[in-house]
């Protein structure tokens, strides 16, 4: 029997779990979501081998190149934090340690004096993309850290994005509170909704803003879109979805719908520059609609994670040259944590 969904988890609760998830080992907690072992022990193996392979590609400054351009991006080495974190791999413990703490470093090394996260000089594509990313992984990983100067860290970056809201509801590529778009905006809400669960100071009217935002880029026929008026994206739908049953909305029929407009399509998406982004937002929403929702979804995405991984433990990239050059290290972090929905360890990936 499932928890209230309609209310957050507190940030204590969602720490105890955590911890108790990660007192069973790696491996531990994946077995109580799949009946289908051999599968999950296929799931396991292919995540320890993308780490094996991030583990290998992380600078001595903590962070992670991006293709060809080899220039630094905060959003992608907090992906790859949350790799790590997302099989429980934590500061100071295990295998691991050392990556993880770095890369906690690094990004701790990036935070500007307003609060923004973003390393000066690196290579983005909108700052608040990866000041989004680099807020969650921040914030995930406070409850392990005996530092006192890191919650007040994560409170200053919680106020970028509250203060860099829209009229509207939404977010943009800057922090400054213009014009919204539903890509950036999922990234926001879900750092938010792990800073609720830290128990950091988020106001309600942001959150009661960004659900007005998100119904707006809702379209009758089911899905979401870009923006508000314009039509139904796939890979929207499924941030869409997530973003409603985060902000507390898992009932709203928009998030029924905007599943079934996903299930109808023919699954096996392009390699393209959004599969990684559906994959896993697709996989959250699923897991947060409940079981039956989950076991029509998840065995997709799984084989074709399963199939696509190269030898080196790696997932390939859409392209090594665009996206400003963030190509193998990204790809490999989001099949890592797409995959490791299977396995709760974050606060994030609680239902």
């Amino acid at each position: 029997m499932h928890r209230d969904r309609t209310r957050p988890l507190s940030g204590a609760v969602a720490w105890i779990v955590a911890c108790g998830l990660l007192l069973a080992g790696p491996g531990g907690a994946a077995a109580q979501t799949d009946p289908d072992a051999r599968e999950l022990v296929r799931v396991e193996a292919a995540v320890d081998r993308a780490l094996e392979y991030l583990a290998a590609q992380q600078q001595p400054d903590g962070t992670w190149p991006q293709g060809v351009s080899q220039r630094p991006n905060t959003g992608v080495n907090a992906l790859c934090l949350l790799a790590f974190m997302g099989r429980g791999h934590v500061p100071d413990r295990g295998p691991y340690r050392e990556t993880v703490g770095r890369a906690i470093d690094g990004l701790l090394e990036s935070q500007q004096k307003d609060g923004l996260v973003v390393r000066p000089g690196g290579n983005s594509h909108g700052p608040m993309y990866e000041h989004a990313l680099a807020t969650l992984a921040l914030v995930e990983s406070s409850g392990w850290l005996d530092r006192p100067d890191v919650r007040p860290r994560c409170q200053r970056a919680v106020d970028v994005i509250v203060a860099a809201q829209n009229r509207e509801g939404g977010w943009r590529y800057q922090p400054k509170p213009n014009d919204a778009d539903l890509s950036v905006t999922v990234m926001q809400v879900v750092a938010l909704r792990a800073a609720q669960n830290a128990r950091l100071d988020v106001p309600q009217k942001t959150l009661d803003k960004a659900v007005d935002y998100v119904k707006r880029c809702a379209r009758p026929e089911g899905g979401f879109a870009y923006q508000p008026g314009q039509g139904v994206k796939h890979a929207q739908s499924a941030a869409g979805a997530l973003c409603l049953q985060l902000l507390g909305r898992f009932d709203d029929p928009d998030v029924a719908k905007a599943l079934e407009s996903l299930r109808a399509r023919e699954y096996e998406p392009a390699m393209d520059q959004y599969f990684h982004y559906m994959n896993y937002y697709s996989m959250q929403a699923h897991f947060q609609a409940g079981e039956e929702q989950w076991d029509l979804w998840h065995p997709r995405v799984r084989r074709q994670l399963l199939e696509t991984q190269n030898a080196d433990g790696s997932w390939p990239g859409w392209s090594e040259e665009r996206i400003n050059g963030a190509a193998k290290c990204y790809s490999t972090a989001m099949g890592a944590i797409t995959l490791e929905v299977y396995m709760h360890y974050l606060p994030a990936y609680q239902r």
